[in-house]
């Protein structure tokens, strides 16, 4: 049950993050891909 809602977690979060940068993408007028430049880390 608990590997059950880790996983069902892990999915809510990954829809919450794609969800906001589509938001934010929007709003601002710029690319997913740019934002989502924008906040990754630098290598």
């Amino acid at each position: 049950m608990k590997e059950y809602m880790e996983e069902s977690q892990k999915k809510n979060d990954l829809f919450f993050t794609c969800s906001l940068i589509e938001y934010i993408a929007r709003k601002t007028k710029n690319t997913k891909k740019y934002i989502i430049e924008k906040l990754g880390k630098k290598v």
